[in-house]
């Protein structure tokens, strides 16, 4: 098959095709019944520009019929592309017919079946390019249209695409007699293929308007009751008064529908009009924090941003995936700030996401925001933190360096002159220079289109404190980035570190702040991009780093700046892992987001990255901090959720904690918390296959099938049935990586060594076997990172690396960054034992 379309392929395709309309139509009336497959017909209207010789792209079961214009042609299906005859200059209609597959992998049209009632849920996801798999298409993002969409469905559901549902007409009873309909809705506006949806299955529907815009809430059955739509509601109005208005443009949509969907692979996706959600990230069936409130309305922000960047104005090819995912993410926690009660969205992209994208930017296969990308598989693979976090970063720093007024003006101007169409980075940055009156070409060479983060080192001297940029690109060029950014001074009072002074910065190269500027020379510490205004590294002088481990500081966003600091250094291994566990355990009440972020990193620090013979004791201070923590907090509070999840995780390594986990455990009616002591008492071998399956009996939700998988991959003596159950490939998105999270537990290590020595011989063969989607999960998850002076380190990856030269791109992408990650690990362990 051809799955992989080419750039060169797409712009060839773009310069001599115009799409008018789709027709397409999807019969979905045998979809509760066990058939893998369902009929689809696409009718499309174009007008050929240059002659040509090209393709229609669809993944599917086969293809049945084929016309162009007047003449009924043979197929010819290879399984992703349908040929098409030469096509003359002028106005040319083709259908073609076929079936497509459902999918169990996220990708496509997927297929759920609630395993406590028994109903049917389908939905799709088609960014970058899944489309195709449900109907033919031109599948790039250049090719814009108008689709009118028809679906057959049973009767009583609800079923929703883009525009509103214009006609209902009866389509007599599918093979289990179940009365069917077929819906039509009405024509939409101009946009992608990826951003088409279709969602059909017998969901709850809660109702609301903003100013006439027609409001939809849909989730299962079965979540409905714990669905909070008021709170959804909120958020999702408060963003429509809000991006209009930034954006000088009304809502260009009609209806929005927010979906609520099992089994996602992302946390949300913009398609117009009828926003899909993951449902396990965004419905709380039992006690969420803050943070997680707090995320879930920076996503619906983020995703309503998109209505703007993204849909109404989209990348002409993935190239320029920034032009849509870095304002998202950007637009998402400034919209939290000016728009809902969420104001420490700053704070809590400084404290996570800076920490994603720093982690992708220092990999070997590290690419500019924009990036050159050459194929589908490289685009998958291209949403990742650089192009969302690092992205944002620099644009709060485009924010700084133009001004807040100018940033506006410039978008309101680029939506008007690309509304319903396509552009690129020099259509933006135009508007920007405009708006601004400063060339921004030399800005954009700097932070959109050069690679790698920069280190902002702090030096005590007498004359004051020195700022010096380092670092290089992945070319080894030393990086000489612009950047604008506060730096606050610290003083200890009464066991805090209060704010002295802040004092704004620029720098290119150095600079020095004289100590009358930051309250004297004595002051305890001293840090620079306090207000996460830019992006870069921070390494801290040798007292401040002393004052921040040991003592919290007054201010949230600063707090989370040097979060972010401390992490990198661990991860450079420039501090001791003891140390960064100290400093967590230390400070056990910081706000959600950021205590959530410390604790997973501790835990990563405890379980795996230290030295081997460090890890018993650092996951024994990790299980005794949480649980002397418990004992002074209030059960349902945020900080109790947080240090329960972590107590669960570090007991899996213990065997002395059981009859704390047993304790918890009974004392616990949150089902989640519930299933983190189980797979803890699991993994320690003390919880048998009918004390989960007991577990599984008290609700039987998807979330617990899930659950009680994993729950029974990591108990001792499982990895090899769990590893044939994996590669069977008969699994959902989801079981795929429950089995592998227990697989790769670190409490059976060994066992899974020995259940699978061979990665690298098989590493190949699982990408070609695998979805994308899946393959990825199951090549992260397993990749063999084993410990200094264990095996042989990094030499089978780089053998294998060696020997596949000619293996796909994103495939040599994936083993790279993983033993980038592997040789960090390395580093860690050989500079503290």
């Amino acid at each position: 098959m051809t799955e992989n379309l080419q750039r060169s392929e797409a712009m060839a395709r773009s310069a001599a095709l115009e799409i008018a309309t789709y027709r397409v139509h999807l019969n979905l009336s045998e979809s509760t019944t066990d058939q893998k497959y369902f009929p689809v017909s696409t009718v499309v209207q174009l007008t050929v520009h240059e002659e040509i010789s090209t393709f229609m792209d669809f993944i599917g079961e086969s293809v049945t019929f084929l016309r162009v214009d007047e003449e009924i042609l043979t197929p010819h299906f290879d399984g992703a592309r349908v040929t098409l005859p030469t096509l003359s200059v002028g106005d040319h209609e083709i259908e073609v017919r076929g079936h497509a597959l459902y999918s169990r992998t996220g990708e496509g049209l997927h297929r759920f079946v609630d395993p406590a009632d028994g109903e049917t849920y389908l939905y799709t996801q088609f960014e970058p390019a899944d489309a195709r798999r449900v109907f033919p298409n031109f599948e790039q993002p250049d090719l814009k249209a108008s689709f009118l969409i028809g679906i057959t469905a049973p009767a009583s559901w609800a079923v929703i695409s883009n525009e509103r549902q214009v006609t209902e007409h009866p389509a007599g009873e599918n093979s289990q007699g179940t009365p069917l309909a077929r819906f039509g809705f009405q024509d939409t506006k101009r946009m992608s293929t990826y951003l088409t949806a279709f969602i059909a299955g017998p969901y709850t529907r809660f109702t609301d308007e903003y100013e006439g815009i027609k409001l939809g809430f849909y989730t299962r059955k079965t979540l409905a009751p714990h669905f909070d739509s008021d709170a959804v509601a909120l958020i999702t109005k408060q963003g429509l008064a809000t991006f209009p208005e930034a954006f000088g443009m009304p809502y260009p949509w009609g209806k929005y529908d927010s979906i609520f969907v099992p089994e996602y692979n992302l946390g949300a996706m913009e398609n117009p009009g009828a926003v899909t959600f993951n449902e396990n990230a965004y419905i709380y069936r039992g006690a969420a924090t803050r943070a997680q409130y707090a995320g879930r309305a920076n996503t619906i922000l983020h995703e309503m941003s998109h209505m703007w960047f993204g849909d109404l104005v989209t990348p002409k090819w993935w190239d320029d995936l920034w032009l849509k995912e870095s304002f998202a993410e950007f637009m998402g926690a400034w919209a939290s700030v000016e728009a809902t009660e969420f104001t420490e969205a700053w704070s809590n992209f400084a404290g996570a996401r800076i920490s994603w994208a720093m982690a992708n930017d220092q990999y070997p296969t590290t690419h500019p925001i924009v990036a050159d990308i050459v194929d589908l598989e490289a685009a998958d693979q291209n949403f990742d933190g650089i192009t969302y976090a690092k992205g944002a970063a620099v644009l709060r720093q485009l924010v700084a360096f133009v001004g807040q007024e100018a940033f506006f003006a410039g978008a309101r101007t680029y939506f008007q002159a690309h509304k319903f169409g396509n552009a690129t980075l020099k259509d933006l940055l135009h508007e920007l220079q405009v708006a601004s009156n400063r060339d921004l070409s030399e800005w954009a060479r700097q932070w959109l289109q050069s690679t790698s983060v920069s280190t902002l080192r702090a030096e005590r001297t007498d004359a004051g404190l020195r700022l010096v940029q380092e670092g290089t690109d992945i070319n080894g060029n030393a990086i000489t980035r612009p950047h604008r950014f506060s730096v606050r001074s610290l003083r200890a009072t009464d066991g805090v570190l209060s704010t002295v002074a802040t004092e704004q910065v620029e720098l290119t190269t150095d600079v020095v702040i004289p100590w009358e500027k930051l309250g004297g020379a004595d002051v305890d510490a001293v840090v620079a991009n306090s207000g996460a205004e830019t992006y870069a590294k921070i390494a801290l002088d040798e007292r401040s780093l002393a004052s921040v481990l040991a003592t919290d500081v007054d201010d949230d966003l600063t707090r989370s700046v040097i979060s972010t600091a401390l992490w990198q250094m661990v991860r450079d291994a420039r501090l001791d892992p003891r140390e960064y566990v100290h400093f967590v355990l230390s400070q056990p009440h910081a706000q959600p987001a950021l205590l959530s972020q410390r604790t997973t990193a501790a835990l990563s620090v405890s379980l795996d990255l230290a030295h081997p013979h460090l890890r018993p004791g650092l996951a024994r201070e990790m299980f005794e901090g949480a649980r002397e923590i418990l004992a002074d907090l209030e059960p349902g509070t945020d900080t109790h959720t947080t240090w329960s999840r972590t107590l669960a995780r570090a007991g899996a390594m213990m065997p002395e904690s059981v009859d704390t986990l047993r304790t918890h455990l009974e004392e616990s009616s949150d089902q989640d918390l519930r299933w983190g002591f189980l797979k803890a008492l699991a993994a320690l071998g003390v919880a048998g296959e009918a004390e989960l399956s007991a577990e599984l009996g008290r609700s039987g939700t998807s979330a617990d099938k899930v659950a009680h998988l994993e729950a029974l991959s990591l108990l001792p003596g499982s990895r090899a049935a769990t590893l044939e159950k994996l590669l069977g490939g008969e699994n959902s998105n989801l079981e795929a990586q429950a089995l592998i999270d227990g697989f790769s537990h670190p409490s059976g290590a060994d066992e899974a060594k020995a259940a699978y020595p061979d990665y690298f011989a098989h590493a190949t063969e699982i990408w070609e076997k695998f979805s994308q989607e899946i393959a990825e999960r199951i090549l992260y998850g397993l990749y063999p990172a084993t410990d200094r002076g264990e095996g042989e380190g990094l030499t089978p990856a780089q053998e294998w690396l060696a020997q596949n030269e000619s293996a796909p791109g994103a495939l040599r992408k994936l083993i790279l960054d993983e033993a980038d990650d592997h040789a960090r690990k390395l580093r860690i362990q050989e500079a503290f034992n």
